[in-house]
């Protein structure tokens, strides 16, 4: 077996790990980038910032593969823990739609850093709003307004989670800026009616 992931089946994980992993990030396989496209395969490689990430999977089912070939695939299903650790290289074959729950742990068993999103551009916390590109980079709203036609096709997100993108991209600050012009104007527009 591999020791860079630990996998525990759904029936053996505590009630304790489901409950704080409530609070954790959701991902959405059917969100992530796919090559070929729709089939559910990418390959991954836990590299980050932290010693572990450690998941627990709501819906689906999948198959990962370590690409040290130290075991053949694993099947994660619904209800199951994973930790990956940190070095663990893999392919992803997502079988049936998935969902999880994660968050980055460091050597001492505690959050790393929160899971949150911050731009692979200029380093700003984007965390509310968002673009992940076709390469996996989040971009914050103003490097994204700058190069619009760079980050075609990237998804829009909010908290992390893939949603409609507005019609109209305004930035936070910019929309709630509107809105208090707006407010003014209404309020000076009902004064002139009135005299």
């Amino acid at each position: 077996m591999n020791k860079l992931i630990t996998h525990t089946k759904a029936e053996d994980v505590s009630s304790e790990y489901k409950s704080m992993s409530q609070e954790w990030p959701l991902w959405d396989s059917t969100t992530h980038p796919c090559e070929p496209a729709d089939s559910g395969k990418f390959d991954f490689d836990y590299n980050g910032d932290y010693a572990t990430e450690r998941v627990l999977i709501l819906t689906g089912r999948a198959t990962v593969t370590p690409k040290d070939e130290s075991c053949g695939p694993i099947t994660l299903s619904a209800g199951d823990s994973v930790f990956f650790h940190k070095g663990f290289r893999c392919s992803w074959h997502v079988l049936e739609p998935m969902t999880k729950r994660y968050n980055y742990f460091n050597e001492a068993g505690t959050i790393a850093v929160p899971a949150q999103i911050s731009c692979d551009v200029c380093g700003v916390e984007c965390f509310t709003q968002s673009w992940l590109t076709t390469e996996e980079e989040d971009v914050c709203p103003a490097c994204y307004k700058k190069d619009l036609k760079k980050y075609a096709g990237a998804e829009y997100q909010e908290k992390g989670e893939t949603c409609a993108e507005p019609e109209v991209f305004e930035p936070e600050i910019t929309r709630k800026r509107k809105a208090e012009d707006d407010n003014a104007d209404n309020k000076r527009q009902k004064l002139t009616t009135e005299n």
